[in-house]
C-alpha cells in the first residue's frame, strides 16, 4: 500500500468499517485513538463506498468490530453531548447513506468539543446532513408502519416481510411491540437477513436469518391466508371505481412499497 503524502506531508488514512453501528463507531474510536490528526481521517462504510477504487495519498485500515469500543463511544455522546444527539447518531448509522460514517465522526468533533449545543448548529455542514440522514430514515419509517402487512402462520403467529432502504427494523419493532403487545410475531427485513422477534409480553430482539429460514418465510407468504384475504376485500371494496386515480394512488403509495402489500398483488382481479 502506497505511503505517499499529501502536501503538508501528512499521511492521510481510510477506516474502512462494516455497516452496523457497532461497526461504524468501532472505526470511530481506533480513528479518534489514532492521533493522526481529525483532518486526515476519514470515515468508510464496507459496502457503501462510492468508490472502490486504489486511491493515491491515502492508506486503508480495515476495521474490526468490536461492542466494547462501540459501547464506549455511544457512552460519551451520551455523557459529553446529550441523549437527543445519541438518538439522532443512531438513526443515521440505521441509514444507508454512503458518508454516513464520515458525517458522524465529523459531527462527533464538533460535539465532544461544543456540547449539546452542536445539534442545533445548522451552519456545520455536518449537521445539516445528519438532519437530513434522520429526515430520510423518519419518513420512510413513517410509510412502512403504514404499509406494512401481516402473514398468519399455520401456528397463529404473525409474520411480515420487506426490504426497506434503511435499516427501520429497530423503530418498527418499538411500534409494534407498543401496539401488538399480547401477540406472537416476527418482522423481516429481507434486504439485510434478519428479523425483529417479539414474544406476547416479552421484550423484542433482532437476530440474523440463515438462507433456509428466510426462503420458509417468502413461502408461507406465497400461500395466501384470511389476513391477505381480508386485505384484498378491503382494498376492493372501498374503491370508488369512478373515482380510480393512478397518479394520486402512486403519490400516497409509490411502487417502492408495493411489492410487499397483499392488496396489489393481482388486484387487475379485483376490479
Amino acid at each position: 500500500m502506497s505511503r505517499e503524502t499529501t502536501g503538508d506531508g501528512a499521511q492521510d488514512w481510510i477506516y474502512v468499517c462494516e455497516d452496523s453501528v457497532e461497526g461504524v463507531l468501532s472505526g470511530i474510536y481506533d480513528a479518534w485513538a489514532s492521533r493522526h490528526g481529525h483532518e486526515h481521517n476519514r470515515i468508510e462504510v464496507c459496502g457503501l463506498r462510492e468508490d472502490m477504487n486504489f486511491r493515491l495519498f491515502t492508506e486503508e485500515v480495515y476495521v474490526e468490530t468490536s461492542e466494547e469500543k462501540s459501547e464506549k463511544v455511544l457512552r460519551s455522546i451520551y455523557q459529553k453531548i446529550s441523549a437527543e444527539a445519541a438518538g439522532r447518531v443512531l438513526r443515521v448509522l440505521w441509514s444507508d447513506a454512503p458518508d454516513k460514517g464520515d458525517t458522524v465522526y465529523r459531527f462527533l468533533i464538533a460535539g465532544f468539543r461544543e456540547g449539546a449545543r452542536t445539534i442545533n448548529k445548522l451552519t456545520e455542514p455536518c449537521v445539516m446532513r445528519m438532519m437530513e440522514m434522520v429526515r430520510n430514515y423518519g419518513n420512510e419509517l413513517h410509510l412502512v408502519i403504514g404499509f406494512l402487512r401481516f402473514h398468519e402462520s399455520e401456528n397463529g403467529s404473525l409474520f411480515a416481510l420487506y426490504r426497506p432502504k434503511n435499516d427501520i427494523l429497530p423503530g418498527l419493532m418499538a411500534h409494534f411491540s407498543d401496539r401488538m403487545s399480547m401477540e406472537n410475531f416476527v418482522i423481516i427485513d429481507e434486504k439485510r437477513g434478519k428479523a425483529g422477534v417479539h414474544m406476547a409480553g416479552q421484550v423484542w430482539y433482532v437476530r440474523e436469518l440463515l438462507a433456509e429460514e428466510l426462503e420458509v418465510f417468502r413461502r408461507m407468504a406465497q400461500k395466501g391466508d384470511d389476513y391477505q384475504n381480508m386485505w384484498k376485500v378491503f382494498f376492493k371494496t372501498t374503491e370508488i371505481t369512478e373515482r380510480h386515480n393512478d397518479s394520486s394512488q402512486k403519490n400516497h403509495c409509490p411502487l417502492w412499497y408495493r411489492d410487499y402489500m397483499v392488496e396489489f398483488m393481482g388486484v387487475d382481479n379485483l376490479r
